[in-house]
């Protein structure tokens, strides 16, 4: 897994108390993976590159990830974000291809007030690619540094046309949280019933109560 670098990137809109657990869970999965962190505010995890406290946009946080890629030295990078935990198998996976895109198959939303997991088909925050043809989609973003509050603007998704790849288990899940103080407070489930408990993660009801206390 030498060929695999980890970018952590984070507009310190969270808790500090719940991204400092989250940092410390993606620490416990990665193991020797490099690991190169952009942030809004300095923060002590791995090589940081701070870029200053700006307003959360897509097109800032798509700058962010560009310039975690352009950090990095390994062919391929793969996505973490300050609101997900992820699983060991998450990182297990080395794709074949160094220009196309990867995506976890299993993922799960949690929100702050509800006990379930509710499904979710896949998430640019679980992702692997190839690290030059990552740059080459993102080179578009580096213009963008000023929020604009056109519906255009907002909707800017680079990846929105390519082609990508699923993998990963069945049986382990990445969990994503929306707390209501993400970039994006809102987001598309599927319309399966949430469920109570995942393998390895445990019950909804404890992984709450580990990750904000009680409520």
């Amino acid at each position: 897994m030498n060929d695999l670098t980890v970018v952590y990137y984070t507009s310190n809109q969270e808790q500090e108390s719940f991204e400092k657990k989250v940092r410390e869970k993606l620490l416990n999965v990665i193991g020797n993976l490099p690991l190169i962190s952009v942030s809004h505010k300095p923060i002590d995890f791995g090589k940081n590159i701070c870029i200053g406290e700006q307003v959360p946009s897509n097109a800032i946080l798509y700058r962010q990830l560009l310039i975690g890629c352009q950090a990095a030295e390994t062919p391929f990078v793969i996505n973490a974000e300050a609101d997900f935990l992820y699983c060991p198998e998450y990182f297990s996976f080395l794709p074949s291809s160094p220009d196309k895109i990867y995506r976890y198959s299993n993922i799960r939303v949690m929100y702050k007030y509800h006990y379930g997991f509710f499904q979710k088909d896949y998430s640019e925050g679980a992702q692997i690619a190839g690290r030059e043809y990552l740059i080459s989609i993102l080179k578009d973003y580096e213009k963008y540094t000023q929020v604009d509050e056109s519906p255009h603007f907002r909707r800017l998704n680079p990846y929105r046309h390519l082609p990508f790849e699923l993998y990963g288990d069945k049986n382990k899940a990445c969990v994503t949280f929306k707390t209501g103080d993400s970039l994006h407070k809102y987001i598309k489930v599927g319309r399966q019933k949430s469920l109570p408990e995942l393998p390895y993660w445990g019950t909804a009801e404890n992984l709450r109560k580990e990750m904000f206390g009680t409520l």
